[in-house]
């Protein structure tokens, strides 16, 4: 009898265990996505957000073969103060080759595109105006 009890009393342990593991796991999961900008890939949708939600848009262009593009999302869209900041906009990234039409059509193309170059962050009002437009690494 005293042998069934510890092996019930061992197995509960274990599987409280496992639950904790896992709430603690999970709640990790959520601290790090919380810990990211939420940037999505659709300007078009992003301007029907901005509007619905009253913010304006930061547009961030962007290659994957651009070093200093690569530096910008690493040191400067990975601080924890420009995270919470960019809550307050609607985050969309352009990749420069996968949609050179938005970036053209915003002056944000890279220089061998005949752009003003990248990485580039653009600032647009809920009804698409430019605001503000930063070229270069910061």
């Amino acid at each position: 009898m005293i042998r069934f009890f510890l092996t019930a009393l061992c197995i509960i342990a274990v599987v409280l265990l496992t639950v904790q593991c896992q709430k603690h796991e999970s709640s990790n999961q959520k601290a790090a996505t919380a810990s990211v900008i939420q940037w999505t890939d659709n300007l078009k949708t992003g301007l029907q957000q901005s509007k619905q939600q009253d913010k304006p848009i930061m547009v961030e262009f962007t290659a994957a073969w651009c070093p200093y593009c690569r530096m910008l999302e690493d040191s400067t869209f990975s601080q924890q103060y420009i995270i919470e900041k960019a809550e307050q906009f609607i985050p969309i990234q352009i990749d420069v080759d996968k949609q050179p039409d938005v970036a053209n059509q915003y002056g944000a193309n890279a220089r061998k595109y005949g752009g003003s170059g990248i990485p580039g962050v653009l600032f647009l009002n809920p009804e698409g105006e430019k605001l503000l437009h930063i070229t270069g690494y910061l």
